[in-house]
């Protein structure tokens, strides 16, 4: 039997080690980070987590990288989460991590920033997806405490202004470990009304740590699903936080989203009254300047002395009655006149007149003969005359008046 250790199994043998301590198995430790290095072929996260004195050597794996809602950078403090666990083949120890949050408001401030750019790259806070709060709301739900001094102010306002609006509330905590679940749970189940018109969530105001519920992935996207238009109130006006970002619309307090939520009924009374009064007096001058117009007709002629427009309109009428006969007879006449002169030029232009002037026509075959060239020797030809018809044969022809040049 041997009496002496291999190097593997005293590291074997120091991992059961620690192994089997309940302390060394599951805590939690602080310290800052050093040496973040990140490989991207294998996705884990290497480090050192020091103090003022110390450091140990840390590993977080794939599959908890994942998880991080923030970029783990040299000089950040932070909280780890994890167990101790020997390397076996450097025979040491070192610290593998189950989860880290940044600690102290540096670190907070930080993993909000990268968190709030990480959102916004996913297009959580994008305007075009914004939805429009209708101005007339009538049913509300609230997301908050039921105990909380903000949804007192919030039911004081909407009572004051809108009596007749109707509040449903959603209870939920507002700040501590389950509170972004219970708050996104609260939005997912308001959206099942279907006549719900506003959805308000807030708390009022808290450290930063406090007001970290409102922060979260869950909550910021449960206002960006949401169909229903969403109001934040988150803490005081000088409070932001990643849940504004998304809303619809952000209030600077509780209170002031009370008021955004739902309009006043006494200044919309006040309103509706005047415009009922200017609406009043303007039919009141529309009437007075009607009677005032009806008036300066009645006094006209028309309506005073009737029969003497009639009268005259009688004249011209029997006037234009005139002129037209005239312009009729006058147009007849002129017509007539241009009648008779085309007839006596038609006439003059008559073939039976140049025949009583001596003249005849000779026709061969029925058909004028105009020259000498259409005519041959013995051709039968019809004269007309004035009062009848020859009948001729063609015994001869000479071309020209003087008789020369005989066939």
């Amino acid at each position: 039997m041997n009496d002496y250790f291999s190097v593997s199994d005293l590291n074997k043998h120091i991992n059961k080690l620690l192994e089997n301590d309940l302390i060394l198995s599951d805590f939690w430790i602080k310290g800052e980070l050093s040496g973040v290095k990140l490989y991207q072929q294998s996705g884990h996260l290497y480090f050192t987590l020091k103090d003022k004195y110390s450091s140990v050597s840390s590993v977080m794996f794939k599959s908890r990288v994942r998880n991080l809602k923030f970029e783990p950078e040299n000089g950040m403090e932070v909280l780890i989460r994890g167990y101790v666990s020997v390397y076996n083949k450097q025979g040491r120890y070192q610290i593998y991590v189950e989860e880290m949050q940044p600690y102290g408001k540096g670190g907070l401030f930080l993993y909000l920033e990268q968190l709030k750019e990480d959102l916004r790259q996913k297009g959580y806070f994008n305007e075009k997806a914004k939805k429009q709060i209708p101005k007339f709301a009538k049913t509300i739900g609230v997301v908050t405490s039921q105990d909380s001094a903000a949804l007192r102010d919030i039911l004081k306002v909407l009572k004051e202004r809108n009596y007749l609006v109707h509040i449903i509330i959603a209870h939920s905590s507002v700040q501590g470990e389950e509170a972004p679940y219970e708050l996104a749970c609260a939005i997912k189940n308001l959206n099942k009304y279907q006549n719900l018109d506003v959805i308000i969530i807030g708390r009022g105001g808290g450290s930063l740590e406090d007001l970290m519920a409102f922060n979260s992935e869950k909550v910021v996207k449960a206002i960006y699903y949401s169909k229903i238009p969403v109001i934040s109130a988150v803490g005081h006006e000088t409070d932001f936080s990643l849940c504004d970002f998304a809303a619809d619309l952000r209030a600077a307090t509780p209170t002031q989203a009370a008021q955004l939520a739902v309009p006043d009924l006494n200044i919309i009374k006040s309103e509706l009254e005047n415009i009922n009064k200017r609406i009043v007096r303007s039919i009141e001058r529309k009437i007075s300047n009607n009677i005032e117009f009806f008036d300066r007709i009645m006094l006209k002629r028309v309506w005073t002395t009737p029969e003497v427009m009639i009268n005259q309109y009688n004249k011209n009428l029997i006037d234009l009655q005139r002129r037209l006969i005239k312009s009729f007879s006058d147009l007849t006449k002129d017509k007539h006149h241009k009648l008779v002169n085309l007839s006596t030029s038609l006439d003059n232009l008559s073939p039976l007149k140049i025949l009583n002037r001596g003249y005849s026509i000779t026709v061969k075959d029925e058909e004028i003969v105009k020259s000498i060239e259409f005519i041959n020797e013995k051709d039968n030809l019809n004269i007309k005359v004035q009062d009848g018809i020859i009948e001729a044969i063609v015994t001869g022809k000479e071309y020209g008046l003087n008789g020369k040049n005989k066939l």
